[in-house]
């Protein structure tokens, strides 16, 4: 009789040994099952896909600050464009001057205020003279939380007769800012200054 409640005994203490490895088992497989889940609904939302003339592209979402250096100079080289390639048509004229104001603060709105005050618009189209603008540098300080710049570049300014080409030199910093349809790169130009527009050379045609 001693030996079988002996034996029951033993059995009992191999089931409940078994049940708790069975159970640590179960609860490690849950553990990593969840883990790799969540790692790939992480690395799916990482993954967008663009369809573009019956074709679908893949494409990668990265952290800001992994791509801060392009977009902020794609976001300079969108604003000089709007400010100083120009046509001689007012509606045109105006409306780039209305979406490069959505790129900058007060300080863009400024110097715009003195080009109208002067009249350079006005003569602009009176004289049907086109200008373009041509970024040679951008230089940024991504060290520096307000992203610090300067913009190098080079202004043609074409008339009915001749060919005026001039420095241009800009400067100011960046805030991050959220991205809206009418500022997608997310920044805005703050204490921006000309520090050098002056005449280099001119040509007839």
């Amino acid at each position: 009789m001693l030996v079988k409640l002996k034996q029951l005994d033993s059995a009992f203490v191999h089931l409940k040994f078994w049940t708790l490895v069975l159970l640590a088992f179960c609860l490690s497989s849950s553990v990593v099952v969840v883990w790799l889940s969540f790692k790939a609904v992480n690395q799916a939302k990482q993954e967008v896909y663009l369809i573009s003339q019956d074709q679908v592209l893949k494409a990668f979402a990265n952290p800001r600050d992994a791509l801060v250096n392009v977009e902020a100079k794609s976001h300079l080289r969108q604003f000089h464009q709007l400010l100083f390639t120009l046509s001689p048509d007012e509606r045109l004229i105006e409306s780039q001057l209305a979406e490069s104001l959505y790129l900058g603060d007060q300080s863009v709105k400024f110097h715009l205020d003195n080009l109208r005050e002067t009249g350079y618009f006005k003569k602009l189209l009176a004289a049907n003279v086109s200008q373009r603008v041509y970024l040679d540098s951008i230089q940024l300080d991504e060290t520096k939380g307000d992203y610090p710049f300067r913009v190098f570049a080079r202004q043609e300014i074409i008339r009915s007769s001749s060919i005026l080409y001039r420095s241009l030199i800009t400067t100011g910093n960046l805030r991050p800012i959220q991205r809206t349809p009418a500022n997608p790169h997310g920044f805005l130009i703050e204490n921006w200054e000309i520090l050098e527009n002056k005449d280099l050379y001119q040509k007839t045609r």
